[in-house]
């Protein structure tokens, strides 16, 4: 394909998936090979059309030796050439994928995004284009595939992502290097990439040459095409999960999701796997290195109604079935509270989120404090009280009668018996009235402290999260359970 047949190629590309605004700031990521030059020189032409900015970015991955070293210094002439502005960085990749516990493949991978982002920021860049060509696509389709990934797997490389652009996509490798010897392009030959070392490398080299010679000649071709459709139909089926994650959905906080179990288990089998992969994502950040299994396991606790049971998706990321409550948690050390009331009032917590209101009722009716069922209200005999007031969390040894008991129950066991998650414990607050325990807010009053006929004053504190009234479904903390 001569250069403006190719160029009309790849604009066509950026307008079907709607890849550039006119003004846009773009850095390039350009390692010196083949694809990464072209896709430089294509923007280079249309870098008037579209008004657009843009610098070159480079990260010597300090695997190669010389030959890296040799990289980075074509790539600064070619930035010279061009007349663009050059950044490069070098990194240690093998000391990264080592401490991350990655292979180098995915090492350099991550540090490659990384370094590429810093620039972006640096550089108020909108976007970042990469030099991914339908050859990488249909590498990374059938690497997947031999991998055993579903449909988001074999939708392959997406086109765009985030500041992600990928121009080249639809182009073929053949494509690119027809353009750059009619262009008498140079460029420079990773010689890692000719050597079947890593599985993407014995895929171009072996297999792929194998199955275009000996059963489809357009291999490529159909991959592509394969990742197209499934990527239409994974947007659909995302856009459809979306929906209905938001209408379960309970809470959302950086270490926790909390979907509403009955209305998960009344939809479709495959919107909840990919509702579960929100989650997930929404938690972590990135699904890599998050298995299939594991959701699967949690699909059929879900559909066989097993609740009480925990699933660990590795990463420290979790989820939990109760009877009401569908959770996804990331493990972590959670933040101890204790705040200090000196006289009744209304408190903004904001390293909680959360606000306390109280006053003192001289009036009060019996019979509306026993018909209360807000977990998160507490009526509470005032002289039985003594201020300073300690909200905080739990600590070890911590105990207290629970309402209509006559004996002490430590607190750890209390919690269990209410079925409250392990991950969940540390969150459960403590109202705490001269080292006594008055209420475990949501769950239960502290029987030394109820309402009774004898009663002259009562102190009414409610807790908000948010601003919202917070209501569980559990009523074992109404005043008037005897």
């Amino acid at each position: 394909m001569n250069r403006y047949g190719l160029l009309e190629k790849v604009k066509k590309t950026i307008t079907k998936h709607s890849m550039l605004n006119k003004g846009d700031r773009v850095v390039v990521a350009v390692s010196g090979g083949p694809d990464s030059v072209a896709l430089l020189y294509l923007l280079t032409e249309i870098k008037k059309e579209y008004d657009l900015k843009l610098f070159i970015a480079h990260l010597n991955h300090k695997l190669r030796g010389k030959e890296s070293d040799k990289d980075q210094e074509f790539v600064f002439n070619l930035a010279s050439k061009l007349g663009l502005k050059f950044y490069s960085k070098s990194f240690n990749v093998k000391k990264l994928a080592k401490k991350k516990r990655l292979s180098l493949e995915e090492g350099a991978r991550v540090a490659r995004y990384d370094y590429l982002n810093q620039v972006a920021s640096k550089v108020k860049a909108q976007k970042i284009a990469l030099g991914h060509t339908a050859c990488d696509q249909a590498e990374t389709v059938l690497m997947r595939l031999l991998r055993g990934s579903g449909s988001l797997g074999l939708s392959g490389i997406p086109p765009k992502g985030d500041k992600l652009i990928r121009p080249l996509i639809e182009v073929k490798r053949e494509e690119v290097e027809g353009f750059l010897k009619g262009g008498k392009i140079k460029f420079r030959t990773d010689s890692s990439n000719l050597r079947p070392d890593f599985l993407r490398n014995k895929l171009r080299l072996k297999l792929l040459p194998l199955i275009e010679r000996e059963y489809n000649p357009k291999i490529k071709k159909v991959l592509g095409r394969t990742s197209y459709l499934l990527s239409e139909e994974e947007k659909y089926l995302k856009k459809k999960a979306l929906e209905f994650f938001k209408k379960s959905l309970i809470e959302k906080n950086e270490i926790e999701i909390i979907l509403d179990l009955k209305k998960f288990f009344d939809y479709d089998k495959s919107l909840k796997r990919i509702i579960i992969r929100i989650c997930l994502e929404k938690l972590e950040g990135s699904l890599k290195k998050i298995g299939f299994e594991p959701a699967e396991r949690l699909l059929n606790l879900v559909e066989k109604n097993q609740t009480g049971k925990k699933i660990d998706f590795g990463k420290g990321l979790s989820s939990y079935v109760s009877k009401d409550y569908l959770c996804f948690y990331k493990k972590g050390k959670k933040k101890k509270h204790s705040f200090v009331f000196h006289s009744p009032g209304e408190k903004n917590l904001k390293s909680s989120g959360l606000e306390v209101k109280s006053q003192i009722l001289k009036i009060f009716s019996l019979d509306d404090i026993k018909k209360n069922k807000d977990p998160y209200q507490a009526h509470l005999d005032l002289d039985k009280l003594k201020f300073p007031l300690r909200l905080r969390s739990r600590k070890d040894g911590d105990w207290f009668k629970p309402l209509g008991m006559k004996g002490k129950k430590n607190l750890s066991d209390f919690l269990i018996d209410k079925k409250i998650p392990s991950y969940k414990r540390d969150d459960v607050l403590l109202l705490v009235s001269d080292k006594k325990i008055a209420w475990v807010t949501g769950h239960r009053i502290s029987e030394d402290f109820k309402v009774t006929e004898k009663t002259k004053k009562v102190l009414k504190i409610k807790v908000t999260k948010d601003g919202k009234d917070r209501v569980e479904k559990d009523n074992s903390s109404m005043e008037g359970k005897k």
